[in-house]
């Protein structure tokens, strides 16, 4: 389970660097039946997330089972882990302005979503069908 636990730390890292990038280039939510506005990014990050980031919840979740799979591995933990990447994946690909930067290569936004992305499946893998879980 240690490398699950290393690969949601990296895609923690990722989500709370996209969180900031997010916050200071003002880039709020947008998932096409629902938009942010940028004067209320502070309180929507908790609850909506950011275009670049899940919603602090979850992100705090994650580091929480991430610690917990650390300290003390346990099947269920991954399973949550699993089902927190399957909804990054989701969230990220109706964010608007991660799919423009996708398909628009914008060197600031895509590799970061992208890489995230990437992160998340490989914890919904690991976390929900198996995958190295006896390290």
């Amino acid at each position: 389970m240690k490398r699950l636990a290393a690969v949601s730390a990296a895609q923690l890292c990722l989500g709370v660097t996209g969180r900031r990038r997010a916050l200071r280039d003002r880039i709020a939510y947008d998932v096409g039946f629902r938009r942010g506005a940028a004067e209320n990014m502070e309180s929507d990050q908790w609850f909506s997330g950011t275009a670049l980031s899940a919603p602090n919840f979850m992100l705090i979740l994650q580091g929480v089972c991430t610690a917990l799979l650390l300290v003390r591995p346990r099947r269920w933990v991954a399973r949550v882990l699993g089902v927190l990447g399957t909804v990054m994946i989701c969230g990220q690909a109706a964010e608007r302005p991660a799919r423009a930067a996708w398909c628009h290569w914008d060197a600031r936004i895509a590799p970061l979503t992208a890489a995230a992305t990437v992160l998340a499946a490989v914890m919904t893998w690991w976390g929900l069908v198996g995958g190295p879980i006896e390290d």
